[in-house]
């Protein structure tokens, strides 16, 4: 059976390995076309991802900017969705899906392709929720999932007002979605589209029960989640209350010492978490096999 091709996008500003990971990752999952937006049109990453067919590589120039009517400097949150929708619109069959760079998409046992072929027809979109990066109490990965809100005051205690807004998560609880190519009209957010009247395009959602995940390497290490704090404070990478603590941290002497504390604990699991986590349906133990480095 010939299965509909999967067309990947995403706008990027990653170190190196992070963009080679995307890209082999996706590849290797069966991807028959991925669109690389480099939002730095000097990123010397461009000359080292080029060579495969299947990857186009973008430069995200003035002159792009202005052909969609935006200026470099513009929200990003706000280019990202017009690029989105720009790579949605240049593909004419099969299915496209568009994720940030720190993120895979996994569907262990089959490829992706072979994943949406046991969707309905009718079916137009496909979200699949996160899996969050964390370090389990012995060193070794492994991946959070949502839980509901109930369930997460009994596993954090005292820090559970960082973690409820977003069903035990850090980072986004809501996923992102994979959509049939040429739907007329279709408008592309960060986790699903809408369409021309403005409503929410519906399709499924999948999750652990299907084994499906996104695989979101939220907080890879110390020194990227620093680098990346301030931005993410300021375009709803964070929830409320964090964004409190966070300020509350940054009014300190000496703030370092405070934030690192929080990574820790944002990102790092007890085993009495862990397993509490894992009682709850809320952790995946389980690391797909990344491509080699």
């Amino acid at each position: 059976m010939t299965l509909p091709p999967l067309t990947v996008a995403t706008i990027a500003r990653e170190p190196l390995h992070v963009l080679d990971r995307f890209l082999r990752w996706h590849l290797a999952q069966g991807a028959a076309r991925i669109i690389l937006f480099l939002d730095d049109p000097d990123d010397p990453a461009q000359h080292h991802l080029t060579g495969d067919p299947r990857v186009e590589i973008r430069l995200c120039t003035q002159a792009f900017w202005s052909a969609l009517g935006l200026e470099p400097d513009a929200r990003f949150t706000r280019r990202q969705r017009a690029v989105m929708t720009l790579a949605y619109r240049d593909v004419a069959e099969g299915w496209v899906m568009i994720l940030d760079a720190d993120e895979l998409m996994w569907m262990p046992g089959r490829t992706l392709p072979e994943a949406l072929a046991t969707l309905p027809a009718e079916t137009l979109s496909l979200r699949v929720a996160t899996a969050e990066q964390v370090t389990l109490a012995d060193g070794t990965g492994a991946f959070r999932l949502p839980i509901p809100r109930a369930t997460v005051n009994g596993i954090y205690g005292a820090d559970a007002d960082l973690f409820r807004p977003r069903f035990g998560l850090v980072g986004h609880p809501e996923g992102k979605s994979i959509h049939r190519a040429a739907l007329p009209g279709l408008r592309l957010k960060l986790h699903w589209a809408e369409t021309e009247t403005g409503e929410t395009l519906s399709g499924a959602l999948w999750g652990a029960a299907e084994n499906a995940y996104l695989l979101h390497y939220f907080a890879p290490g110390y020194a990227p989640w620093r680098a990346k704090m301030d931005w993410r404070a300021g375009a709803h990478g964070f929830a409320g209350p964090l964004k409190d603590r966070l300020a509350a941290i940054a009014a300190l002497p000496d703030p370092e010492p405070g934030y690192r504390a929080l990574y820790d604990r944002l990102h790092h699991l007890t085993e009495a978490e862990a397993t509490a986590l894992a009682a709850a349906g809320g952790l995946l133990r389980t690391a797909p096999p990344l491509p080699d480095a």
